[in-house]
């Protein structure tokens, strides 16, 4: 399923835009022949373990979080995606600000890695 998630992502990423976490699971769906629900407590595991596992894997490869154009409805990632960066990066995000601006950069580097 990583895969699937992955291929999306890149997508979404080549166009340098975001997508909202219901709309991602949509278009997983649209291309896999496993379907995900698109609410409740099995959609949001599902979404983040997908999510968290293509962040370290992109990282791992030397590249930006990719999990950084998934945004929820307000136009900004979920508290997940921050706890995980400062895991990965072993950074400390205290603030919004800091989260904000980490976010931003995040975003950039990804647009630059997997845009057209």
């Amino acid at each position: 399923m990583i895969d699937k998630f992955e291929k999306v992502l890149k997508s979404v990423a080549r166009s340098k835009r975001t997508i909202t976490y219901s709309q991602l699971l949509k278009e997983v769906n649209l291309i896999s022949d496993r379907k995900v629900p698109l609410k409740g407590k099995v959609a949001v595991f599902i979404l983040s373990k997908n999510l968290q596992d293509v962040c370290r894997r992109s990282v791992k490869a030397g590249k930006p979080m990719l999990g950084a154009v998934a945004v929820s409805r307000k136009g900004y990632p979920s508290e997940g995606f921050f706890r995980l960066a400062q895991e990965i990066y072993g950074i400390q995000l205290k603030t919004d600000e800091d989260r904000k601006i980490f976010w931003q950069n995040e975003l950039k580097k990804v647009f630059e890695e997997f845009g057209d």
